[in-house]
């Protein structure tokens, strides 16, 4: 029935087509011209026929003979004139010469004139469209990397050498795929200046929209191994752009996902969750602006990308009959059931990234940025408590940030994510000092203390305004005593003599604070002028200096060639700031599995199953997921605070896991407040002790937690997980 309807449908668009030839043969041979190579061939080839057709016709009326071979054949008489037009001679009489003649000037015309032109014109489009990147191919196994910018050709560094010893890699033609709306011959002349040319012959670059579904589509999505989704170069709508993308992306991926059949056994199903595993695609987005990054991290939004839970599980209770009397093969079966229902809701493992928060990472966690080219030296980074700072010390850190800009903010988040130490709990006056200095830096902390109310709302904070002295005001004693963290804004131009001031006191050789000076300008000529002219006593005392550059490194790395300006280092480089290979992700996958395959009644130490962890780890949301990252964040921290000690002997000696316990409370306190967490009301406390309402729903409803408190007023059940995780720490 459909076959019939699909010829009765081609006869019809056949018949409509010869109409409009007839009504308007000018608009439909010029439509025909101008489209594309395949149209061109068949119009010629119809033309041919009709010509050929006509002369046939015209040699039998008028009974003329063209015969070259001796046996007459009025097709073959034309034809093989039409073809060849040398075979005029043997052809006899005047009238016969006439016909041949322009049987064959015919041929040569639309044989050897319109028929080549259309071949050379084939081959010259084909090129054009290749150069333009209008050309698809049948990838497979391959990087997508839609969008282009400083940072993707760092990126297609790290993912050729990751995979270069791959085998299953090596015979992939084009290993990189490249979408962006730039032009693709200056992107192909680019990309040919930064990197070798085994990396540029496996790379090629499509000309698209990112906000296209076809052209999208060409990338060939559900057969890639994954996608990076970065996005053009100075957009405004960077990140609204990345999102519809991340969305079509998803639904492209839905669609080509092909309904799985019902399992009969056990094999059956585990052969389901590898595919469905292999299904859902690493999609990396990365966000311009932090307000948008904070939301996907404070928010499950990517349960949006799922597909429905609705199921028909009857095949799931006859496996269940099935192995009801194998008590192992059982629990194997429920394990696999949860872990297909959690995989066949996804299609995208969706992976934000921010430039600021990436950079942030890498200066005060990693501590070392690898420029990646030969001949260029690693930077390392001094962390901003020295080589740590221990229970007994009287010494604090003071992080100061020159510039409220986007990275600024970006750098003191991560400082308040990591600083947290153990004289603290000794003194409650040695805070970690967060200070600002910025000519708008009044106005900058009201944006600043709108985003994070719940972190204003319990940290001292002051401000500080060197322009009139009048405005400055201070809010001290929040908190009780719950964080350990404090902040301040100072109003004024960093060259201004009042805060030259400042600076010069924050240096003083018997000031005991840690200091870190950041300078976190746009512009990174300004950042380099204010860094050579601090007052001097600020490169002897200060740690390191911080100055931030777009594009190199190279002044910075010449200048702190001076011995006065040993301690500047540069950071902020656009080309590499994406890290393929992240250590710290396997610190907090065993993070998360600790919280969830292991109990504080557990009194001997148990091994980190990795490859456990990894498969907890992919049904995670983003949410839990920064939480467990920000927690691994302060591993080094506390590393140089305790000192590298044998796991033993953290086990052995409750009075050190007591005081690393309350250490990662504090640190917890303040990643909640960061996230936008508030501490419950006594009301609140009442009704989840009473059981009215339960805990999570207070906290998905009302952005409160019951743990937002001093570590002394939690339950010892709370405090247990505290001590767990830090009894793990050195084994994490």
């Amino acid at each position: 029935m459909k076959k019939s309807q699909k010829i009765l449908s081609g006869f019809s668009s056949l018949w409509q087509w010869i109409k409009n030839f007839f009504r308007y043969p000018a608009v439909v041979i010029d439509r025909i011209l101008s489209s594309g190579i395949r149209s061109q061939l068949l119009l010629l080839a119809g033309f041919i026929v009709l010509v050929l057709l006509s002369f046939v016709i015209i040699e039998w009326i008028t009974g003329s003979r063209l015969t070259i071979d001796g046996s007459r054949n009025i097709w073959f008489d034309v034809y093989y004139h039409f073809v060849d037009p040398g075979n005029q001679y043997v052809v006899e009489g005047r009238g016969n010469r006439l016909l041949v003649s322009i049987v064959s000037i015919t041929g040569s015309v639309l044989m050897g004139g319109l028929l080549i032109s259309i071949i050379s014109n084939v081959i010259d489009r084909r090129v054009e469209r290749a150069r333009e990147g209008q050309i698809s191919y049948k990838f497979k196994n391959h990087y997508v990397i839609i969008g282009f910018d400083k940072m993707a050709i760092g990126l297609i560094k790290q993912l050729f050498r990751q995979c270069r010893g791959d085998a299953k890699f090596n015979n992939v033609p084009y290993l990189f795929v490249i979408q962006t709306t730039n032009d693709v011959e200056m992107v192909r002349h680019e990309l040919l200046s930064k990197l070798d040319a085994e990396i540029d012959r496996r790379t090629i670059i499509l000309h698209g929209g990112r906000d296209s579904r076809e052209d999208l589509e060409a990338l060939r999505l559900p057969y890639c191994k994954e996608i990076f989704l970065l996005g053009e170069e100075g957009e405004s709508d960077h990140d609204s752009i990345n999102i519809e993308c991340v969305t079509l992306v998803n639904r492209i991926l839905r669609e080509a996902k092909s309904p799985e059949p019902e399992p009969c056994s056990i094999e059956e199903l585990e052969a389901m969750v590898s595919r469905a595993q292999a299904q859902c695609k690493r999609c990396n987005v990365l966000f311009e602006a932090q307000s948008t990054f904070a939301v996907f991290q404070r928010h499950d939004i990517e349960t949006v990308f799922s597909l429905s839970k609705k199921s028909d599980d009857t095949w799931f209770e006859h496996l269940q009959e099935r192995y009801k009397e194998n008590k192992p093969q059982t629990e194997l079966l429920s394990g696999l059931k949860q872990s297909y229902d959690r995989l066949k809701e996804r299609v995208i493992d969706f992976l934000p990234f921010n430039f600021y928060e990436t950079w942030a990472e890498k200066v005060l966690v990693r501590g070392k940025y690898n420029p990646r080219e030969e001949g260029e030296k690693e930077i390392g980074y001094t962390p901003i408590d020295g080589e740590g700072i221990t229970y007994e010390s009287d010494r604090y850190v003071h992080l100061v940030v020159v510039g409220m800009t986007s990275m600024g903010v970006a750098l003191a988040m991560k400082a308040a994510h990591i600083a947290h130490y153990p004289n603290f709990v000794r003194d409650n006056k040695l805070k970690t000092r967060i200070t600002f200095i910025d000519l708008n830096a009044d106005t900058e902390f009201d944006m600043l203390r709108g985003r994070y109310k719940s972190l204003f709302t319990q940290c001292d904070y002051r401000v500080v305004d060197t322009v009139d002295p009048s405005r400055s005001y201070a809010c001290a004693g929040k908190g009780g005593g719950m964080t350990d963290i404090e902040f301040e804004f100072v109003k004024g131009a960093v060259e201004s003599r009042p805060i030259q001031q400042l600076l010069e006191k924050w240096s003083e050789p018997d000031e005991p604070q840690l200091l870190t000076i950041a300078i976190c300008f746009e512009v990174p000529q300004k950042s380099i002028a204010t860094a050579l002219y601090m007052p001097r006593t600020v490169y002897s005392k200060a740690l390191s200096i911080l100055v931030r550059q777009n594009i190199s490194c190279s002044t910075i790395e010449l200048v702190r060639k001076a011995h006065q300006y040993r301690k500047l280092r540069a950071f902020g480089m656009l080309d590499e700031c994406y890290d393929v290979d992240d250590r710290t992700l396997v610190q907090a996958r065993r993070i998360n599995y600790i919280y969830n395959k292991i109990t504080p009644e557990m009194t001997a130490p148990q091994s980190l199953e990795d490859s456990v962890a990894e498969h907890l780890w992919k049904n995670l949301t983003t949410v839990h997921r920064w939480s467990n990252v920000y927690n691994a964040h302060s591993i080094p921290t506390k590393w140089r605070s305790f000192g590298h000690l044998d796991p033993k002997q953290v086990w052995e000696d409750p009075a050190l896991v007591e005081l690393m316990a309350q250490v990662e409370h504090n640190r917890w306190v303040v990643e909640r407040l960061i996230m936008g967490f508030r501490p419950t009301t006594v009301e609140e406390d009442e009704q989840i002790r009473s059981g009215v309402v339960k805990k999570k729903e207070v906290e998905q409803k009302h952005f409160a937690h019951t743990y937002l408190k001093p570590y002394d007023e939690l339950d010892e059940s709370v405090k247990d997980y505290d001590r767990m995780i830090m009894k793990y720490l050195w084994h994490i």
